[in-house]
């Protein structure tokens, strides 16, 4: 039986608690708001297109999700057909409706991955999550599940925050109820999990230099205290996109990268 450190009442709260959509992908925006979201359409553009075949538009499914900004970006940059996937009723309301603000055609499904309507499996030849396998005692069985939704020979990327670095030490120490909710993985736990899951991992590596808008602190915010020093990481993540900007090369590494990214693949089946 899956374990989830992450209850459905914490995630419903989670989306109740951002109150509007968020901002759109946008890859033309080259601000300094959209330093992240550039750095992986550069991963997606790398990863996913040199993965396409010929013929009809792919398809892809997101697992996890909820008031996701994802669907229509991978709708409007690369053709794909879209569906998702939650288990939160009111993170799927809010991905419908960003799909529907962006004018983009998908399916949202109210479903748990581990008990999906059985016609999804085995559908979409990509898969994509952003922060849900890690809320999973058995990081493993949790991507065997993730993975159960790919067509033969498709593909997966699985993004996590690094809770093994300085993200995790600050979530740690200033909201640890968001904390415990998380299984640190370091790159090489998590290239392990995706190998004990069955898939061929083609690549796993920690990204970015630092991030710290990953950190979830709602709690502190409500002081002044903790409005101030969620402002000043803030800032100080501003300023590594500057340097970054300006042409320095900042090292992705264990302690400072806000995430951890593994890129893999469901064999094909023999005789196929």
């Amino acid at each position: 039986m899956e374990v989830s450190r992450a209850t459905k009442e914490y995630w419903n709260s989670l989306w109740q608690q951002e109150g509007r959509l968020p901002r759109p992908i946008v890859p033309g925006d080259r601000s300094l708001k959209n330093h992240v979201e550039l750095k992986f359409h550069a991963l997606f553009k790398q990863t996913l297109i040199a993965r396409c075949h010929s013929g009809e538009a792919p398809s892809l499914a997101e697992l996890g999700c909820a008031c996701s900004v994802w669907l229509p970006y991978f709708s409007k940059e690369f053709g794909f057909h879209v569906a998702g996937v939650d288990y939160s009723s009111l993170g799927c309301d809010q991905a419908r409706a960003v799909l529907s603000r962006e004018g983009v055609d998908g399916e949202v499904i109210f479903a748990d991955i581990f008990r999906p309507p059985p016609d999804l499996l085995r559908r979409f030849d990509f898969v994509v999550s952003f922060g849900v396998v890690e809320h999973f005692e058995a990081t493993h069985e949790c991507l065997k599940a993730c993975a159960a939704f790919l067509k033969p020979g498709g593909t997966m990327v699985t993004v996590i925050p690094n809770m093994s670095g300085l993200v995790g030490w600050l979530q740690k120490h200033l909201a640890r109820e968001v904390y415990d909710v998380h299984v640190p993985l370091n790159a090489r736990a998590f290239r392990r999990a995706h190998e004990l899951a069955g898939l061929e991992v083609l690549r796993c590596e920690y990204f970015c230099f630092l991030n710290f808008g990953v950190l979830n602190l709602n709690r502190i915010r409500q002081s002044f205290l903790g409005l101030w020093l969620s402002r000043a990481l803030n800032a100080i993540s501003r300023a590594t996109w500057m340097l970054e900007k300006a042409g320095m090369r900042l090292p992705v590494n264990r302690i400072s990268s806000p995430y951890v990214v593994c890129v893999s693949m469901m064999r094909m089946s023999p005789g196929t």
